[in-house]
């Protein structure tokens, strides 16, 4: 049944549910989001995804992080509200993912038996920054994961992780509602 991997799947399930309640900042996000990383962490080191094993590892220190940031993040230690970065923060976001994106690429391709060591390398560090900016609420997570996923439902379908290829494809559909729904939320307390 085209070999279906049983981490992959479970992966698959709790990932869309996860992003699902993301977008809705639902804060079950986070607990959702952990057992998807967990069996994703399986499934990328036996399809030889080593960087994006490792971002998976760091996705249950986020999770944890971002747990804690939506319900204590904000003021006064209160609920954390959606918000954007400023021109600078920008600029650092994309700054971080490129210089994360040649030293990962540079020990994968080194070191490994990697499979596609700088793409996936890219796609991590970029991931990273992403995850970053969603425990912060803020609203540019959105165009990053769009862009970054939009690339992983390549790497995934030529790696012949076709579910994973498509979770990914979905994960493009959660991210265009994420920022709408956000960015009606940035707009009401900004009012």
């Amino acid at each position: 049944m085209f070999g279906l991997n049983l981490f992959e799947v479970i992966g698959t399930v709790s990932g869309i549910l996860g992003v699902w309640l993301a977008a809705r900042q639902n804060v079950w996000t986070w607990p959702v989001g952990l057992l998807s990383v967990i069996v994703y962490t399986i499934f990328f080191f036996q399809i030889k995804l080593y960087a994006d094993m490792w971002l998976q590892v760091f996705y249950i220190g986020a999770s944890l992080y971002g747990w804690y940031e939506w319900l204590h993040g904000g003021k006064n230690k209160s609920e954390l509200h959606v918000s954007t970065l400023p021109s600078r923060g920008r600029l650092l976001a994309v700054l971080t993912g490129g210089i994360l994106t040649l030293v990962l690429g540079f020990l994968f391709q080194t070191y490994t038996d990697a499979h596609y060591p700088v793409l996936d390398s890219a796609l991590a560090a970029y991931s990273l920054v992403g995850q970053f900016l969603l425990t912060r609420k803020k609203i540019e997570n959105w165009i990053l994961w769009f862009v970054v996923d939009v690339a992983y439902v390549g790497l995934y379908w030529v790696k012949g992780a076709y579910l994973t290829a498509f979770l990914y494809f979905i994960f493009l559909g959660l991210a265009v509602q994420g920022f709408v729904l956000w960015r009606k939320e940035l707009k009401a307390v900004r009012a």
